[in-house]
């Protein structure tokens, strides 16, 4: 005999009724339900969000300023340094320099005495890349021996040096634009007019805010003259060249301190000609040996007869 179990009763709900095994659906109303919890998380993101957009913002401005103010206070650190720095920390008061008509071609010789024996034999020392951490020295040096000289400075040397380029002008040496950046076409590609012109108009208001002077001479950088003349054409602008290269510019580094001898031996160069240009750097890399090489130079020249000059003629 089969034995069934008795029938359970059905579990009543806490409010008397039975329960049912599975709940009734919830009828759709056609309403969208909002998830109040996760709108506030979003709103939240969204705000911090925009937070870190306003910080990031004002710091970048905000160092934008400290920088440009560590760069002032660490160029006027290294000149107070220099025994020049009394005389250098405001524009020089020279009178404006009226540049003469552009030279028809690049010039490659130094000129005659302004005022003098044009027959003399004269030479131009010159300096490129600067103003850089040896320009003072070259300065030194240079007032020593009672000469004169033209730097062909690069914009942004002058942007994070300015009180070098006032000490240059004070010392009475004539300064030239040699690009902001120095950038460096293939000599047989040459010069894009619309780039070059920018370099050089760059330059160029950097140094008359800063010295109050107009350069009237350019020297392109690498020697590339291609393209040049587009450029130059309609200006006040002379290129100038060298006719003497020391290569100072090449495997220039400390510890090789007989590299002051080469650099002196190829300037000795010019000692054949009858107008040298001999061409230097005081900026770019390392110029210890430069520095060094200088004074040896400089006596060289003078023990053959040459007068220094700038590339104006001033003794």
């Amino acid at each position: 005999m089969a034995v069934t179990s008795p029938p359970r009763p059905s579990r009543a709900s806490t409010s008397g009724r039975p329960a049912s095994a599975n709940p009734p659906p919830v009828p759709a109303t056609g309403q969208f339900r909002v998830h109040w919890d996760r709108v506030v998380i979003l709103a939240t993101i969204l705000v911090l969000i925009m937070i870190l957009v306003v910080v990031l913002i004002i710091r970048a401005v905000a160092g934008d300023g400290h920088r440009r103010q560590a760069t002032e206070a660490a160029s006027a650190a290294g000149l107070a340094a220099h025994p020049s720095a009394a005389t250098t920390s405001a524009v020089p008061s020279v009178a404006p320099q009226l540049c003469p008509s552009a030279a028809a071609r690049p010039i490659y010789a130094a000129p005659a005495v302004a005022g003098g024996d044009p027959a003399a034999r004269t030479v131009a020392l010159t300096f490129d890349d600067g103003p850089g951490k040896f320009t003072y020295q070259v300065l030194d040096i240079l007032n020593e021996k009672q000469v004169r000289a033209t730097f062909f400075v690069l914009g942004k040397g002058i942007a994070q040096h300015p009180e070098m380029l006032k000490a240059i002008v004070t010392a009475g040496d004539m300064v030239g634009n040699h690009t902001w950046s120095h950038p460096m076409p293939k000599s047989s590609i040459g010069w894009k007019a619309s780039s070059l012109a920018r370099e050089i108009q760059r330059t160029q208001q950097e140094i008359a805010e800063t010295t109050g002077q107009e350069a009237c001479l350019f020297r392109p950088p690498g020697g590339v003259t291609k393209g040049v003349n587009r450029v130059s054409h309609g200006t006040t602008l002379s290129i100038v060249m060298w006719s003497v290269d020391t290569r100072d510019w090449s495997g220039q580094r400390p510890g090789n301190a007989r590299f002051a001898n080469t650099i002196r031996k190829r300037a000795q160069r010019g000692l054949t000609e009858e107008h040298p240009v001999v061409l230097l750097h005081d900026g770019g890399g390392y110029r210890g040996w430069t520095v060094a090489a200088l004074p040896g130079i400089i006596d060289d020249y003078r023990a053959a007869g040459y007068q220094f000059v700038d590339l104006a003629g001033r003794t």
